[in-house]
């Protein structure tokens, strides 16, 4: 299966948006009070947050496609500074949801591919993410 990452524009906007909220709908619904997520999704996954974040050249937007269909989302943000113990020369992975049907067909290590090359590309030193306080952490070594 071909797996294609698309950057996010005003024309495709819209699919990044519906991939993403269900793709967080059918992931993350437990962690919502009465498995309501709309505070997340007003902040994150409307067009008016996205499109003003799309201003800062350090936030990336892709939409991930299997083939023509829309099966994610990838969210990276360049040199966070917030972070004591990050490099300054870092990449942040802030969302990688895939849709529940097509997990587990390496849509998602294909991304996380495109992450890296990335990261090389623009010569980062770090690619990390924040993990959740209900999960473990995973161990890449």
């Amino acid at each position: 299966m071909e797996v294609t990452i698309d950057a996010v524009t005003k024309e495709n906007i819209n699919d990044y948006i519906a991939v993403g909220i269900q793709s967080y709908k059918e992931h993350y619904l437990h962690l919502w009070q009465n498995n309501d997520p709309t505070p997340f999704i007003d902040a994150y996954l409307k067009e008016v947050p996205i499109l003003n974040a799309l201003k800062d050249p350090k936030q990336l937007f892709y939409l991930i496609k299997a083939g023509t269909s829309n099966v994610g989302i990838l969210n990276l943000t360049f040199d966070v500074e917030q972070e004591k113990n990050i490099p300054k020369r870092n990449l942040l992975l802030n969302k990688i949801y895939l849709l529940k049907s097509y997990s587990g067909m390496g849509i998602g290590s294909k991304t996380l591919e495109f992450v890296y090359d990335l990261g090389k590309k623009y010569q980062k030193k770090v690619l990390w993410l924040y993990a959740m306080k209900k999960g473990k952490p995973l161990n890449f070594l």
